[in-house]
C-alpha cells in the first residue's frame, strides 16, 4: 500500500496526537459526572462547565502555541481563547439565571463547533489524517448549540443530560482522532520520504 504523506507529518503526529486524547478524556470524565450525578443548582452546573471550559481552553491554547508553525495553529489558539473566555465568564457570574447559562453554553458550543469544523476541514489535504472526525465533532458541537438555543425553556436537568451526552460523544471522537493521528504518524515514519 503506497500513500503520499507530507514529510513532516510523522514528526508532527508524534508531537500532537496526545492533545486530542487529553481533551477527549477530560470531556468523557465531565460527561460521566454530568450523567451520574445530575446537578441540583445552576451555580454548581456553572462551576463544572467553567472548569471544563478553562481546562479545555488551556490545552487547546498550549497545543496551538507549541505548533504555531503548522497550518491551523492560529485557529486552534482562537478556539482555545474562546473556550477560556467562556469559562472565566461563567465563573464570574455563577449566580445568574439558568437561561443566561443555557445561552452561554449554546453560544460557546456554536463558536467552538465552527472553529473545529474549519480547522479539521483544512486537514483534508493530508490523506488519512482523520479530518472527518474533527469535522464531525465541529458539526456536532454546532448542532448541539443550535438545539440548546431552540429549547431554552427545557429544564436544567435536561440541559445537564444534553451537556453530559455531548461531552461523552465529543470525548470519544477526540480520543479516536488522537489515536488515528498517532497511528498515521507511525505509518508515515515507515515510508521512505
Amino acid at each position: 500500500m503506497t500513500e503520499t504523506l507530507f514529510p513532516s507529518f510523522s514528526s508532527l503526529a508524534k508531537q500532537v496526537w496526545y492533545w486530542p486524547v487529553i481533551r477527549g478524556v477530560i470531556a468523557i470524565l465531565f460527561g460521566i459526572i454530568a450523567l451520574v450525578a445530575p446537578i441540583a443548582t445552576a451555580i454548581a452546573l456553572a462551576v463544572i462547565i467553567a472548569v471544563f471550559a478553562v481546562a479545555d481552553g488551556v490545552v487547546e491554547i498550549i497545543d496551538g502555541v507549541r505548533h504555531r508553525h503548522y497550518g491551523g495553529a492560529g485557529l486552534r489558539i482562537a478556539m482555545g481563547v474562546i473556550t477560556l473566555i467562556f469559562g472565566f465568564v461563567v465563573l464570574a457570574w455563577p449566580d445568574k439565571t439558568t437561561t443566561v447559562l443555557i445561552y452561554l453554553v449554546a453560544i460557546w458550543a456554536i463558536l467552538v463547533g465552527i472553529v473545529q469544523f474549519v480547522v479539521s476541514f483544512m486537514l483534508r489535504a493530508i490523506p488519512g489524517s482523520g479530518w472527518g472526525w474533527g469535522v464531525f465533532v465541529g458539526l456536532l458541537s454546532f448542532v448541539f448549540g443550535v438545539l440548546v438555543i431552540a429549547q431554552p425553556s427545557a429544564g436544567l436537568t435536561t440541559i445537564i443530560w444534553l451537556v453530559g451526552i455531548f461531552a461523552l460523544i465529543t470525548g470519544v471522537l477526540l480520543v479516536a482522532l488522537g489515536l488515528q493521528v498517532r497511528s498515521l504518524g507511525k505509518r508515515a515514519a515507515t515510508f521512505d520520504l
